[in-house]
């Protein structure tokens, strides 16, 4: 074992204990390990800071600020006045509306952004009805996480890309995350948590939430017509792109964003402090550092001596239902006790390396670690959606795995079973 590998799975295994500790943003404890390439001469300072530069950080940091744009639109009011008729209707029309708003808004903004949102209407609920702000608080928040980014508009458009930065330093272009893959991979599970969502609330224990906890969430200044036709036609433009990648070229498709982002600029319909507070994220400094990550594990063949070391734990010639299994239920404890982010960001480079060694599909692996990642609903540590479910609903984890535990089940059965029709295993 060289004394350049010995230094590389040193600062990898610096990020995982960052990954899981979170004493650090995921983005910092990145370009962290970026630097430590240098010191140690792992690589040289143009590949450790490629990723700030790479077609991945370049499609994903401008498409996060227009989806955020677009999350300003009067797109959101009309949701809400849906919502508001809704309210006197019948029990099932209300808890299906909530549900199916949530999925629209989860694939516009963020988790925090969407919960927010949520509350204004959540708020008006009865307290002592069986469709209390408690009990609906934790249905929109689970909706919220097994649909984050499935469907590819808005920030879901983003999530293949930002999947793709954790392990393309380890594979070629044609293992690589197209646009609707992870749609394909997570439909199933979506569907399949909707349901069980919409029929099987009443498993939510009821209560009334804490409106200590609550910041004071505004709807938001509306916006002109003018600005909101701007940030429609340039969403419409984006995914015109991406659905004829082929036809244009990658580079071209990667660049449409930025485009789009320059001319909500240039007219006046965002502004400067705004996109770039969007533009320096943690998500962008993640997305940067963790595809130079998955390029240094390549490059000293650490890469490798993980995956074959997964690969004899799995023993010889694994099926790929097993290793299907073996993925997913990690991945889905995981994410229950560290985020969602973190375990796709530590698992995907893994689970990469693990497919190549073993001659699997790389792309079956990784969604697999990826979509199991957001079945982070039984513990408040799972993610930020949940943790604003619990602590805001005052819920108790063990009294909500009556509803929490057969959810996560059902999930990985279908994810499980997506997978294998979808991107078989040994495909």
């Amino acid at each position: 074992m060289s004394t350049q590998l010995i230094i590389t799975l040193c600062i990898l295994a610096f990020l995982v204990v960052m990954l899981l500790s979170h004493k650090l943003p995921y983005g910092v404890s990145a370009m962290i390990c970026c630097v430590l390439f240098v010191f140690f001469g792992i690589l040289d300072l143009k590949t450790a800071f490629s990723g700030l530069s790479n077609s991945t950080t370049l499609m994903v940091a401008p498409m996060i600020v227009v989806a955020s744009a677009l999350g300003k639109t009067s797109l959101i009011r009309r949701l809400r006045a849906v919502m508001n008729k809704l309210q006197g209707k019948s029990g099932f029309l209300l808890v299906l509306g909530l549900s199916l708003m949530t999925i629209v808004l989860s694939q516009l903004m963020g988790q925090i952004a969407c919960i927010s949102v949520m509350l204004l209407f959540l708020q008006t609920l009865d307290d002592s009805s069986e469709y209390s702000p408690a009990r609906m608080l934790f249905l929109v928040a689970t909706i919220n996480c097994i649909a984050t980014s499935k469907i590819p508009v808005g920030m879901g458009a983003t999530m293949p890309g930002t999947i793709n930065s954790y392990y393309q330093g380890l594979v070629g272009p044609e293992d690589l995350l197209a646009i609707t893959d992870y749609f394909k991979a997570g439909i199933l599970p979506l569907i399949v948590g909707t349901i069980y969502c919409v029929l099987m609330y009443r498993l939510i224990p009821n209560g009334a939430i804490d409106n200590g906890q609550v910041k004071d969430v505004k709807d938001a200044a509306p916006i002109s017509k003018r600005d909101e036709m701007f940030i429609f036609g340039v969403f419409i433009a984006i995914m015109a792109g991406f659905m004829f990648t082929n036809q244009l070229g990658s580079d071209i498709t990667n660049v449409i964003p930025s485009a789009g982002l320059l001319v909500l600029i240039v007219f006046n319909v965002l502004s400067i402090p705004e996109v770039m507070k969007s533009l320096t994220s943690d998500m962008v400094w993640m997305v940067a550092g963790m595809s130079v990550v998955s390029t240094a594990l390549s490059a000293t063949g650490a890469g490798e001596l993980i995956g074959q070391t997964v690969l004899n734990i799995l023993g010889g010639n694994p099926s790929g239902l097993f290793v299907s299994i073996v993925f997913c239920v990690a991945c889905t404890i995981m994410t229950n006790f560290m985020s969602n982010m973190g375990t796709m960001a530590l698992m995907s480079p893994i689970a990469a390396s693990t497919a190549l060694a073993g001659g699997m599909n790389v792309k079956a692996v990784v969604l697999t670690c990826c979509v199991s990642a957001w079945f982070a609903v039984v513990m408040p540590t799972g993610c930020s959606g949940a943790m604003m479910a619990f602590g805001i609903g005052n819920h108790n984890a063990f009294k909500l795995m009556k509803f929490t535990l057969p959810l996560v089940l059902l999930l990985m059965i279908s994810l499980i079973i997506g997978i294998n029709i979808f991107f078989p295993i040994y495909g």
